[in-house]
């Protein structure tokens, strides 16, 4: 081990430690902490970097389908569901959400309170193909990243956005369209990889 660099487990070491399921070219920093393995599919081509946090308790789920980068400091908090479709990925500090207490007072709040005192929100979080989200922004419960979306640094997310647009702010609103190039620069790398079918891609990713 190299001095202040603990470096990541690879995916011969992460296929042992009790995930749902582990792809190839699976990395995931060593000082990461993740509750829930049992729940949390990873894909090919997987990146989690260092101190980042993930929960993914009870009927939760986290499926991360692959080419997705996840970066330092992040929180994914998956009770609720996240899937991460390929190539979609966040920067430094990103929060999802899936759960949320009630804030407005009518419920008691906090995890040491019993559910029946508690009105919690927790509905799923979806990020779709090329979907990206700036560092420190926060995603809320039920919020869908449509294909091929940026979020702006330390915006939130409270509602879905559309395809294909640039947002950012408290809340997120839509700045301009994001170019769909990146769908062309997808094929050649498809093509590079020996996986110019889009038919035989999909059918590695029935497992999810």
């Amino acid at each position: 081990m190299e001095v202040f660099n603990p470096g990541y487990y690879t995916e011969k070491d992460l296929k042992h430690f009790g995930f749902k399921s582990i792809g190839e070219n699976v990395l995931i920093d060593k000082n990461c902490t993740i509750i829930g393995k049992e729940n949390i599919s990873i894909g090919d081509n997987v990146r989690i970097d260092g101190f980042t946090t993930i929960t993914c308790l009870g009927n939760g789920y986290l499926k991360i389908k692959g080419n997705n980068h996840i970066a330092a400091y992040s929180l994914i908090a998956a009770t609720g569901g996240i899937i991460f479709e390929r190539y979609s990925g966040i920067a430094h500090g990103v929060k999802l959400y899936s759960s949320s207490d009630d804030y407005s007072g009518k419920s008691l709040t906090n995890p040491t309170i019993p559910k029946k005192f508690k009105k919690e929100n927790i509905r799923p979080i979806h990020l779709c193909k090329h979907a990206i989200i700036g560092s420190n922004s926060v995603i809320l419960p039920g919020v869908t990243i449509g294909e091929g979306t940026a979020v702006g640094a330390t915006s939130l997310v409270t509602k879905s956005l559309d395809e294909w647009g640039i947002y950012f702010g408290t809340p997120a609103k839509k700045i301009k369209n994001r170019s769909k190039n990146i769908l062309e620069l997808e094929k050649e790398y498809l093509e590079e990889c020996n996986l110019n079918n889009y038919e035989n891609d999909l059918i590695n990713w029935r497992k999810f």
